[in-house]
């Protein structure tokens, strides 16, 4: 009745230990799994589920040792070999894991004990590791714990394992003052196997009644051990984050660089009309003065008619601009003509005030109209109009930009040509990518905002281009173009 009962208590701690070890094991193996597949601590994480794994095994092995009497089970042989060899791989890991995340530099140590540690399971099944004998030791809960003997070889094997763990530990001590305070809460939790460890050595050599200690050393390794590689992602991913808001920051500085870079050459190409508009208003004026002095019957209407004129001018070309200027929204989709977007940029881009001067040659017929928006078709060609020109800023060949279409039935294609320096291959077939410039201090940014127009009216454009060659974009618009009666263009070039 008595062996009864002690057989039924003791089957119940043991599974109970199991039990908790597969939940235990099985919940970190899949936790950090996922870690290795989504986070960049990859290698850390699959040297610790190797570590789980070995003790899970180790788990199965060690319960089938616990009996309620001295005999030896079934497969016993089997199972000390098992729990030789899961053991031994668990502190290679844990060697190897722990000089990794705490920066040890003991990378002979670990490939030394690799070394001793793939080729044991060859030596465990030759019969070299664990001898074919056990010896049976009373546990205090009651039973036996059917222990197996080691060879001369696995006496050694089980010193150089002791070593290396003990050693990791003064290793890691003695850089105490280097480590990080997570780094000394992680070594003060694994210490608390350093006594365990002692206590199981005492049981071996007999000089203590045995106490079931391992399974409890690998729950407090794999813990700590999880914990810490959890807390190093989650500042991975702090820290990764700052460097995100960094860049973030970093890119909206070189946008608003290369926007003001832009808006310095509109603004040259803007302040040189206006002189224009207020050059024939001031002589207008004169004129007038001048003529009202000499005569006192001057009749002054038609001066203050012209200078009103003027004046017009000046406020609708500023009304465009505000109209090029808003903010992004909606597609406003009317019959625009692209020869006088051409001209347009013609004025902005202040391209005549280079010396020598930038030509523009626009062979777009005032007849073509094509249904887009006017303020994304401005910025397409005023970009590209823009980025030629840097381009050609300290060009000695042929400084010359043209504008074009090609006749289609059915699209409205439309071409801007340079005769500049050209790109090489690896920036044309990036162009459009965020950041890739063919400026040496640009950003991309206005490439970027070429092709995001193109792709609001769902085009696409393509460039060509050649070293010492020029550049040509071809712009593809799926709508098919609208060509207006010979009246209707001679208003739009009257515009």
């Amino acid at each position: 009745m008595w062996k009864e009962t002690t057989g039924n208590g003791m089957h119940s701690w043991t599974q109970a230990i199991l039990w908790l070890s597969v939940g235990l094991y099985g919940y970190l193996i899949v936790h950090h799994a996922l870690q290795a597949l989504l986070s960049r601590e990859r290698g850390l994480n699959l040297w610790l589920i190797g570590f789980l794994a070995c003790c899970l095994v180790f788990s199965f092995v060690d319960v089938q040792m616990y009996q309620p009497t001295p005999t030896p089970p079934r497969y016993a042989y089997t199972s000390a070999m098992g729990q030789f060899i899961a053991s031994s791989y668990c502190a290679t890991l844990f060697v190897q894991i722990l000089n990794q995340i705490l920066h040890l530099h003991l990378k002979r140590l670990v490939r030394g004990l690799w070394a001793i540690t793939l080729p044991l399971p060859i030596f465990a099944v030759l019969g070299w590791i664990v001898a074919p004998a056990f010896e049976a030791r009373p546990i205090l809960l009651g039973g036996y714990y059917i222990q197996g003997v080691s060879t001369g070889l696995g006496l050694v094997y089980s010193v150089v394992y002791l070593s290396a763990f003990l050693g990791v530990f003064v290793v890691a001590y003695r850089r105490w003052r280097q480590l990080t305070l997570q780094d000394r809460l992680l070594l003060a939790a694994l210490s608390v196997m350093v006594p365990l460890i002692v206590t199981d050595m005492l049981v071996y050599y007999g000089a203590l009644t045995f106490v079931p200690t391992w399974n409890f050393n690998y729950w407090v390794v794999s813990l700590a051990l999880s914990i810490r590689l959890n807390a190093q992602i989650y500042q991975l991913t702090r820290d990764l984050d700052q460097a995100n808001r960094e860049l973030q920051d970093a890119y909206r500085q070189m946008v608003e660089q290369e926007r003001l870079s832009a808006i310095g050459q509109v603004v040259r190409g803007i302040v040189h009309d206006l002189k224009n508009f207020f050059n024939n208003v001031q002589s207008l004026s004169d004129v007038g003065i001048m003529r009202a002095k000499r005569d006192p019957n001057f009749d002054a209407t038609r001066y203050f008619e012209n200078i009103r004129g003027a004046t017009e001018q000046a406020h609708q070309y500023l009304i465009d601009l505000l109209a090029m200027t808003r903010e992004e929204g909606d597609l406003e989709l009317s019959e625009v003509a692209p020869a006088e977007i051409v001209r347009e940029v013609e004025r902005l881009s202040g391209a005549r005030l280079f010396s020598p001067p930038i030509t523009l040659v626009n062979n777009i017929p005032l007849t073509l109209r094509v249904r887009a928006d006017r303020r994304y078709l401005m910025q397409l060609f005023l970009n590209l109009t823009l980025n030629a020109i840097q381009a050609m800023r300290d060009w000695h060949g042929e400084r010359r930009i043209e504008y074009d279409w090609v006749e289609h039935p059915e699209q409205t294609i439309l071409v801007i040509r340079d005769t500049g320096p050209g790109m090489p291959p690896e920036v044309r077939d990036h162009l459009f990518e965020r950041a890739v410039t063919t400026r040496q201090h640009g950003s991309g940014i206005g490439l970027t905002l070429v092709h995001r127009a193109v792709e609001k009216h769902n085009g696409t454009i393509q460039v060509q281009s050649e070293l010492g060659q020029g550049t040509t974009f071809v712009c593809v618009f799926p709508t098919p173009p609208i060509c207006s009666t010979p009246s209707e263009s001679a208003v739009i070039g009257a515009a």
